[in-house]
C-alpha cells in the first residue's frame, strides 16, 4: 500500500504528468472520433459492438484521469 504522500509525489512527478496528458489526448482523440461517427459499421450490429467497445475505452481512460487516493 503506498501513503497519500506518495500518491501526490506520483501524480506531481513530471513523467506522469506527461503520461496523463497524452491519455487525455488519446481520450479526447476517442470522443471526437465517436462524435463523428467513426464506429458507424456496415450493418447494426458491427456499430453497436464498436461503438460500445469505444465508449468503454474512453470510461477506462476517464478512470484513470480520475484516479484519487484511498486509503
Amino acid at each position: 500500500m503506498i501513503t497519500v504522500e506518495e500518491f501526490n509525489e506520483w501524480k506531481e512527478n513530471p513523467t506522469t504528468k506527461k503520461i496523463l496528458n497524452e491519455v487525455k489526448e488519446l481520450r479526447d482523440k476517442l470522443m471526437l472520433d465517436l462524435s463523428e461517427g467513426r464506429t458507424l459499421g456496415h450493418n447494426a450490429d458491427l456499430t453497436h459492438g464498436l461503438t460500445s467497445e469505444m465508449i468503454g475505452n474512453i470510461r477506462g481512460l476517464n478512470q484513470l484521469l480520475n484516479i484519487e487516493y484511498k486509503d
